[in-house]
């Protein structure tokens, strides 16, 4: 009779310190929500400018490679007018 009345008076001041603490427990849970969420909502904002930025990234090399291949088509083709010169040039002596 006396282990069951150990036990039942264990179990009695487990609820009574977990009553005393739950007040404590349930600021801490919501402490840890609202950080949760701040840190989700700032992560989502990182992935958001790292898009932005790789787009960026990307739109500028596109504008680089359309402007050399323009600038190369450009050199090409004085190169082309050169060499006609050259020939127009040496076919007339």
């Amino acid at each position: 009779m006396e282990k069951e009345t150990k036990i039942s008076s264990y179990g009695e001041t487990f609820l009574s310190k977990l009553k005393e603490q739950s007040f404590t427990i349930i600021i801490l849970v919501g402490i840890m929500y609202y950080q949760n969420t701040l840190f989700n909502k700032q992560m989502d904002e990182y992935r958001q400018m790292i898009q932005e930025k790789e787009e960026l990234v990307l739109k500028l090399t596109d504008e680089e490679r359309a402007r050399l291949v323009k600038r190369e088509e450009y050199l090409i083709s004085q190169r082309d007018l050169f060499i006609e010169d050259l020939k127009e040039r040496t076919n007339k002596e």
